[in-house]
């Protein structure tokens, strides 16, 4: 009874206890990231960023007439979260993933700092409801789909090199331990993946006219 718990009880509580420790750490990351483009944003705004304001201030006024295909929306932001999500499957299987996981946070939480701080400039308080039209619904769906995502990427990668250490002779497709690891990921992946799609329906076709509806109002 020892033996069996020592071999799955203990490694399913540490998984779970990796996830969350690196939940935290990636909300952390991103956090620090958005605090960082609000920093920015703000230092660097009657320079850098007074054409890119303007732009975007001018797009945000005439948003209302503007035609805009949802189904083009929908497809740019689907191969845009493919990408995203692809990326980091693959940077998992190497020894760059937490560098590249860490980049791609701290990205994330900048450009979102720097949107917060652009609505603000433009729209004083009103701005932070502005901000939210830019969110909802879709990242309701896509801020826990990457968070579980990266997490559990973290725990393949780290299984994958601790049995990289016990059998060095193989790739990662030639070790049948290793191939077992992968398979047993794939349906939270191919999960991931339809909610991504529908995160991308979302943006398309609810968050635009809500943008729309919105800017018309104000």
């Amino acid at each position: 009874m020892s033996a069996i718990l020592k071999h799955t009880f203990l490694p399913k509580r540490k998984h779970h206890l990796t996830i969350a420790t690196y939940s935290k750490l990636t909300i952390g990351l991103f956090l620090l990231g958005a605090l960082g483009g609000c920093l920015c944003t703000n230092l660097l705004k009657d320079y850098l960023y007074e054409p890119v304001l303007t732009l975007f201030q001018n797009t945000l006024t005439n948003l209302p007439s503007l035609k805009i295909s949802s189904k083009e929306v929908f497809w740019y932001s689907l191969k845009d979260y493919l990408k995203c999500f692809l990326l980091l499957c693959f940077f998992a299987l190497t020894n760059v993933w937490r560098i590249y996981s860490a980049g791609f946070t701290l990205y994330t939480g900048f450009t979102h700092g720097l949107l917060f701080s652009f609505c603000l400039f433009i729209n004083h308080i009103t701005g932070i409801l502005q901000y939210l039209c830019f969110l909802l619904p879709h990242t309701l769906l896509l801020a826990p789909i990457f968070l579980l995502t990266i997490s559990h990427l973290e725990v393949l990668h780290n299984d994958l090199f601790a049995l990289e250490k016990n059998d060095s002779s193989h790739g990662i497709l030639g070790n049948p331990k290793k191939r077992q690891l992968l398979f047993s990921k794939l349906p939270l992946f191919f999960l991931c993946i339809i909610l991504l799609v529908i995160g991308a329906l979302l943006e398309g076709y609810l968050n635009i006219p809500l943008l729309k509806y919105f800017h018309a109002k104000i």
